[in-house]
């Protein structure tokens, strides 16, 4: 594959261009009235309504569990807001990574494999949160019609919630009802086929009651072969105020998807010379091209029957009371059920044969599975949050308790060897046969999975010198039970196993403002990704260490011009220990056990890696029209212990994110009559070629929208192209990036 990578010149060039035109217009620019306050509807302590400006967010709820302003806390969080996620065209969660720093997505949402996950700071973010809550299941769906935010807690974040891999949390706040009268529509549609049509209400039913409802429909092809995805998105919400100091609020969602996916990576990878196929290439227009070996670029063997479908309901509520200016509490409830069935092909062995002097695909060894999960969590949390004022000390004090039960049901089987896929050929019978249901008869699991965790927490806020320094200090105790049974497991640890958890999870750190504009922080903080199951070590015992991360921050936050240009940046090292390998031969032999006796999988955990590096992001409002957002990161993830294979230490982490990446995207409203309602957007997402297993890239995107009015409605027309240059690039190792796409999309609001 011939990886089309702009230089940065280039890259700079077209930026410059666009900020020029931006600045010769801008004088005729004329500046809008300030919009009028709103009444929003919520509690100060434990909402973040109506904080943001722009895409500049100033408060987060990601860090203590209630509404802290970004500046007074010392931990690095990146906010992407309602508006950003509307002006970027996001459609998924996924959209949005490529615009966060230190994070890098695995693939796309609608992909085969499970791992839809993602990697923060070099560390896999398996699973992740919805309004606090620890999402049941790494396959989860997000449509951002139901997104109101994103926010990223970078490094170690036990503190806040519970089980967590060390490179932070990716946390989505839900819509929250407007507190007037409202309704967008917008219709949506590409050139490969999706067509997407939307509609969000808010609707105030009294002063003190209001409710908002989205639905979301959309269906169409893809740009690889056989490849579509369908989906339906129901979404309400309501506020009420039952008195001057209690509140109610909740919100429910439902996602109904149906797709036929396309192929990931490993599909076609094997034990040959194609194995890295994949990842990289020679270079041909239309495919990939490796020594000889061709594969076009949308190849899908996977065919037109593969399907998943998909069922998601996330529920939420809360009550908010304050009992006076000092106390307050919230207790607040989520149930999450993700029921899903895959159908699905997967080649193993690809043959090659020459013909005409070129090396080409022969066949490729298919079998199919039968996979059916289903996994409910409930999960409820209470805070009492007390505000105090002594010896010119300000103390916020958040005293927390969280219960999870979660309850995970998997039953898969698996066929023999179907007819093998000939490349070239029309009739695939692997195709046909997977549809017969008595094929199936190789079971592969029936795991029945019960979590119970709970977890305790106190945290700390105190400011002095008049709020120019904060110190945050704090511990969560986690404890929990995992029971796991697979009656059809050979030996009896593997029919029924119980570990247990107990962790204790301290952050501490300051923040100081040099400046009304300049603060400087520092934080060191902890966390646990809980004890690893299903994993027994040599002498049949299940391995009981807790996979844990430590890291350290120390960065600045500034804010300057009356909030128009803001600076998030940090320095950090995190460490990982307690990781997991499967244990050779020799080590068997060596502590005196016999190979042929001691069968199946044995782990141990001696495995350690670290990442360090320093992550910025920056977002600036030049003047009334123009926006900016940039973010940087430089990122080592590599391995430091694995007694099993010493020549990897000192490299890369399994399937890790490459040593730099950055993103720059910026809009420009036109002003003057002549171009009154046009803006346009440009951008760029850089990934380097240092991927430990897949190649960079630099991808642009551009768009442009006007707003106007036509029989006394407005309007908007908006017309984007990802991936201007029609790169072949690979978005994360498990998927290919989309080729060039056009869509146009109308909406109004009213």
């Amino acid at each position: 594959m011939k990886t089309l990578i702009p230089s940065p010149a280039r890259a700079l060039c077209a930026s410059a261009l666009f900020l020029s035109v931006a600045l010769l217009t801008a004088t005729a620019a004329q500046t809008p009235p300030a919009r009028p306050a709103e009444e929003i509807i919520a509690l100060p302590e434990f909402s973040v309504a109506g904080s943001d400006d722009g895409w500049v967010a100033t408060n987060a709820l990601s860090g203590t569990r209630t509404n802290i302003n970004l500046r007074d806390l010392p931990r690095s969080i990146q906010v992407l807001t309602s508006e950003f996620l509307t002006d970027i065209g996001a459609l998924t969660l996924t959209d949005a990574t490529d615009y966060m720093a230190g994070i890098t997505n695995v693939g796309g949402q609608d992909q085969t494999n499970d791992n839809n996950t993602y990697q923060v700071r070099g560390f896999r973010q398996n699973k992740l949160y919805r309004n606090g809550y620890r999402e049941p299941f790494a396959g989860m769906l997000y449509d951002s019609a139901t997104l109101d935010r994103v926010e990223v807690l970078k490094g170690p974040s036990s503190l806040l919630a519970g089980v967590a891999e060390p490179g932070g949390m990716v946390n989505s706040i839900s819509k929250t009802p407007r507190p007037r009268r409202e309704t967008s529509l917008s219709l949506r549609g590409d050139n490969w086929g999706m067509r997407r049509g939307e509609i969000d209400t808010s609707l105030p039913l009294s002063p003190r009651l209001a409710t908002r409802f989205v639905f979301v429909r959309q269906a169409g092809d893809g740009w690889q072969d056989f490849a579509w995805s369908n989906r339906t998105v129901y979404y309400g919400a309501l506020s009420f105020k039952l008195t001057d100091n209690t509140r109610y609020t909740a919100n429910l969602e439902y996602l109904d998807y149906l797709a036929s996916l396309p192929s990931p990576r490993s599909t076609v990878a094997g034990n040959n010379a194609l194995s890295a196929l994949t990842w990289h290439g020679n270079g041909n227009i239309n495919g990939l091209n490796l020594n000889g070996t061709f594969i076009p670029w949308g190849f899908n063997p996977l065919g037109p029957n593969n399907r998943r479908n998909e069922h998601i309901f996330r529920a939420n509520n809360q009550i908010e009371h304050r009992f006076s200016s000092t106390l307050s509490a919230r207790v607040s409830g989520s149930f999450g059920r993700v029921h899903r069935n895959d159908l699905r092909l997967s080649g193993t062995q690809i043959t090659t044969r020459v013909l005409n002097g070129l090396t080409i695909p022969s066949t490729d060894a298919l079998a199919s599975t039968n996979d059916v999960e289903v996994h409910n969590t409930y999960a409820a949390q209470g805070d009492l949050v007390g505000k105090f004022k002594y010896w010119g000390v300000t103390h916020q004090a958040i005293l927390g308790a969280e219960y999870i039960d979660t309850d995970n049901i998997r039953v898969r089987d698996n066929t023999p060897a179907l007819t093998a896929y000939v490349f070239g050929a029309t009739d695939q019978p692997a195709w046909t046969q997977m549809l017969d249901r008595s094929r199936y008869t190789l079971p592969n699991s029936r795991l029945h999975a019960h979590a119970r965790r709970r977890g305790f927490s106190f945290t700390n806020v105190f400011g002095f010198l008049e709020g120019r320094g904060h110190i945050m200090a704090g511990v969560r105790h986690d404890e929990g039970t995992i029971i796991n049974r697979n009656p059809i497991a050979t030996d009896a640890i593997g029919r029924y196993q119980k570990v247990s958890e107990n962790a204790n999870s301290p952050t501490v750190g300051g923040v100081f403002r040099v400046t009304d504009a300049l603060s400087v922080f520092s934080s060191t903080s902890r966390s646990f990704a809980g004890v690893p199951v299903s994993a027994i070590d040599m002498f049949g015992k299940p391995l009981d260490k807790q996979i844990e991360g430590k890291g350290f921050d120390v960065g600045i936050k500034t804010s300057f011009w009356k909030n128009r240009v803001n600076l998030n940046a940090a320095a950090f090292q995190i460490d990982q220990i307690n990781g997991t390998r499967q244990v050779s031969t020799a080590e068997i032999i060596a502590a005196g056990l016999d190979p042929l006796v001691v069968s199946g999988a044995r782990s141990t955990q001696d495995v350690s890696a670290r990442s360090r590096g320093w992550e910025t992001d920056f977002t600036v409002k030049a003047f009334e029209g123009y926006q900016l957002a940039v973010t940087y990161t430089n990122l080592h993830a590599f391995v430091t212990a694995n007694k099993s294979n010493p020549a990897a230490v000192g490299g890369p982490v399994a399937q890790g994110p490459g040593r730099e990446s950055w993103s720059f995207f910026h809009k420009y409203d036109v002003p003057g009559r002549l171009f009154k309602g046009l803006a346009l957007t440009q951008s760029f997402v850089f990934r380097d070629s240092r991927r430990p297993t897949v190649p960079g890239f630099t991808r642009q995107d551009v768009s442009a929208s006007y707003r106007f009015t036509l029989w006394k409605q407005r309007l908007n027309l908006s017309v984007r192209v990802q991936n201007l240059t029609d790169l072949q690039y690979w978005e994360g190792f498990q998927s290919r990036g989309a080729p060039r796409t056009t869509s146009l999309s109308v909406g109004t609001r009213f």
